[in-house]
């Protein structure tokens, strides 16, 4: 078995990778063996669950080894005589928005990725455990029928209760199921949207950056500013007045890179506006699930006449679980399925029956709980270090994944990000969410990396390192 050099330049999680691939290359797993549980490595190499599991994962990708629900990782046959420690490495995206996507959704490039956009797996190992996901897997498998193009009607029909519970009324059959929330934004602006029109968004927001990532767009971008409590409404109504958007792109509770939730009065008056200038609002909601204060969505106030609202389960129980779903006015429900069936025919029937089994047996509810609970104390905790640390935060908010802080003017941030690259550790800047310069000296934190020894023993000798020069 090997072992971890801890003063190696190399990452944890390529040793974690190499090793097994030395493993591999010298028999000591053959094909078909199956490897260390993802839990058992970590104890023997004295690393993270995050680590193994990241270099299983990525592993699996490149067709190495493969995960079977239920049983573990292992060894596939090796392809031709082509050597393991040479495959090719994907080539990422050459557009700037794009590249960083690419690098936060690769699961072996960091050893802590502290912008990210997702959860530890250990956070989430719970949600869905192994044994449930092994007996729904073969029972999927072995009815083989794929999953109706609008999604399960089981699983759209226990969405549309839960929607009441945020009092949104909705039916079933105003639920398209989605692979999340991404395909639902791209789905709704090939609806909505017609060539040349105007489409409005926040200014800094993640959604902002995935239309910047958009190489050819059909559609004319129009921002508005994010404050605390929403987008500043003198500026909103300015620019609904002065282009007429088709759509408006918000994210009402915690909010993705601030943290802050738009208020109740802000929110009255976007749906005030919509139905005045005749436009759509689309409300992403994906992160909404770890807020915990009652704040009204626009899609309950508007009734669902000019409102698209987006979600998703892959944030709160997997990233591996490509389920969102988006709630929409009848009279575009058709349409949209059409737009899903034209992209992807229809989405995963294992993926939706896992889904409606968490669900059903009521482990969702329960796992949302805990969840909130844990990012809650972490989001405290790195907020209180990081402000003695001298980030500026402007959001107050006790809830969310994210935080959004300005660096201190004496660090040179652009040579912090590059240093944290080749030390494993995935930091996004401000400019990427934002339309212009605004944001140049803010950090997105993810509160779930952000208290690890690790970074903040990188963060603190970087501020001392500037402080010394």
């Amino acid at each position: 078995m090997f072992q971890i050099d801890r003063d190696s330049k190399t990452l944890l999680v390529d040793q974690v990778r190499q090793g097994i691939l030395g493993g591999i290359e010298t028999f000591h797993w053959v094909q078909g063996s199956r490897l260390p549980s993802v839990r058992a490595l970590a104890r023997q190499l004295g690393v993270s669950v995050f680590t193994v599991a990241s270099a299983y994962e990525g592993l699996a990708a490149r067709q190495v080894i493969e995960a079977r629900p239920g049983a573990g990782y292992f060894v596939l046959p090796v392809r031709g005589d082509e050597p393991l420690g040479e495959m090719d490495e994907a080539v990422g995206p050459a557009n700037v928005q794009g590249h960083f996507l690419y690098r936060a959704l690769d699961p072996v490039r960091y050893e802590l990725p502290v912008s990210a956009g997702y959860l530890p797996p250990d956070w989430l190992a719970d949600a869905v455990p192994p044994t449930v996901t092994g007996r729904l897997v073969r029972n999927a498998l072995a009815s083989s029928r794929p999953a109706p193009a609008a999604g399960s009607d089981e699983l759209r029909g226990a969405i549309a209760r839960r929607l009441r519970d945020l009092h949104i009324d909705a039916s079933s059959q105003q639920v398209v199921m989605t692979l999340g929330a991404t395909h639902a934004l791209s789905m709704i602006r090939k609806v909505v949207l017609r060539e040349g029109d105007y489409l409005l968004a926040e200014d800094p927001s993640y959604l902002l950056l995935q239309l910047k990532s958009i190489k050819q767009p059909d559609f004319n971008l129009i921002t508005v500013p994010r404050l605390r409590d929403g987008p500043d409404m003198d500026a909103f109504e300015a620019a609904v007045a002065r282009y007429r958007p088709r759509l408006f792109l918000t994210q009402t509770l915690v909010h993705n890179p601030t943290g802050g939730s738009t208020s109740p009065s802000k929110a009255q008056r976007i749906v005030s506006l919509a139905e005045r200038y005749d436009f759509h609002v689309v409300e992403d909601d994906v992160y909404g699930p770890l807020a915990s204060q009652p704040t009204p969505r626009l899609a309950s106030l508007d009734g669902l006449r000019r409102s698209f609202y987006v979600s998703s389960f892959s944030k709160v129980l997997s990233p591996a679980l490509r389920v969102g779903y988006l709630v929409a006015p009848t009279a575009l429900v058709e349409p949209l399925v059409e737009a899903k069936m034209c992209d992807l025919l229809c989405g995963s029937a294992l993926d939706e029956t896992l889904v409606t089994d968490t669900l059903h047996a009521g482990r969702y509810q329960q796992h949302l709980i805990t969840l909130n609970q844990r990012v809650m104390r972490a989001r405290a905790t790195a907020r209180q270090w990081l402000s003695k640390a001298g980030v500026i935060f402007d959001d107050r908010s006790p809830d969310g994944l994210f935080l959004w802080g300005r660096m201190p003017d004496h660090l040179d941030l652009p040579s912090m990000i590059e240093q944290a690259h080749h030390a494993g550790i995935f930091l996004a800047p401000g400019s990427l969410f934002s339309h212009g310069r605004h944001y140049d000296r803010h950090l997105r934190f993810n509160v779930a990396y952000c208290n690890v020894p690790a970074f903040k023993a990188f963060f603190q000798a970087q501020l001392a390192l500037a402080r010394a020069t």
